[in-house]
């Protein structure tokens, strides 16, 4: 897919326009959206469009998803609108189904769909806990079972499954750090179960982007993101979504189990160690 100046950009910092995903289908979850400002479902669904996939937008929102599909065809991309709650296995197993029906196959999926939650633990009720975890977790799961038939016939393919630094490091994030910890363990356990049958299965962690869901505290907080990471830059949607292409991509066909941060080092770093940079001008 070649750049045209009338289209509108994608891929953030660079052209994102391509053929890597010539001929494939996949799949995105939480990949709807509102206005501009992507988060990383959307921006990921995008950027696959734009290397040639043609796209499943699942998320429970039938309007942000058309919202995203009209982005993609603004760039020339094919995308098909697909409604479900992730909670719910019926409807699941339906959206990916049709995806493959009206497609003919599927080869990626991406787990980004993601809840936070009410807060810390002594904030948190137990219906609360038990969404968090329905929608981060079993959603994730049920995508994946639903998308194996699938994936085999397509002679093998990849999952890619996104998590939060909040599953490393204390943040008082409760049941979204919680669920997050075990999406990891859900990503190696598949990538065992599965990978003789040539799906790849690895997981992202983003760290503190800016994103519709992690923009907190104005500028002073989008200033502090970036003064907590090793390269003193904030990350957008768009970096997630690159790291999600490849693994998503034929050029990853040998990496599975991996847990890939996309965090500029933020949680190789300590407290102490960041402290001076941190209080730093410039």
């Amino acid at each position: 897919m070649s750049a045209d100046p009338d289209t509108p950009p994608v891929g953030g910092y660079t052209n994102g326009r391509g053929d890597r995903m010539r001929g494939r289908v996949a799949l995105v979850t939480g990949a709807g959206s509102a206005g501009d400002y992507l988060g990383t479902g959307a921006a990921t669904a995008l950027l696959l469009a734009a290397q040639g996939a043609t796209v499943g937008i699942l998320d429970a929102d039938p309007e942000r998803a058309e919202h995203t599909r009209d982005r993609i065809e603004q760039v020339g991309g094919k995308a098909v609108v697909l409604t479900a709650d992730l909670a719910d296995e019926d409807a699941v197993r339906a959206a990916v189904d049709e995806l493959a029906v009206r497609t003919g196959r599927l080869d990626a999926v991406v787990n980004n769909a993601g809840i936070s939650g009410e807060g810390g633990i002594a904030a948190t009720t137990r219906a609360g806990w038990d969404r968090v975890f329905a929608v981060n977790v079993t959603g994730a799961m049920l995508v994946a079972r639903a998308a194996h038939p699938h994936l085999v016939r397509a002679g093998g393919g990849s999952i890619v499954n996104v998590s939060s630094v909040a599953a490393l490091r204390g943040f008082g994030s409760g049941a979204y750090g919680a669920s997050k910890g075990a999406l990891q363990s859900l990503t190696t356990d598949l990538a065992y179960a599965w990978g003789g049958a040539g799906i790849r299965v690895n997981c992202l962690v983003p760290g503190h982007l800016y994103t519709p869901m992690g923009d907190h505290g104005g500028e002073a907080g989008r200033e502090a993101r970036r003064r907590a990471n090793l390269l003193g830059t904030e990350g957008t949607a768009w970096d997630l979504a690159w790291a999600a292409l490849f693994l998503a991509g034929p050029e990853s066909r040998w990496i599975t189990a991996a847990i890939l941060p996309v965090d500029a080092g933020t949680t190789t770093a300590t407290v102490l160690g960041m402290l001076p940079r941190m209080n730093t001008a410039g």
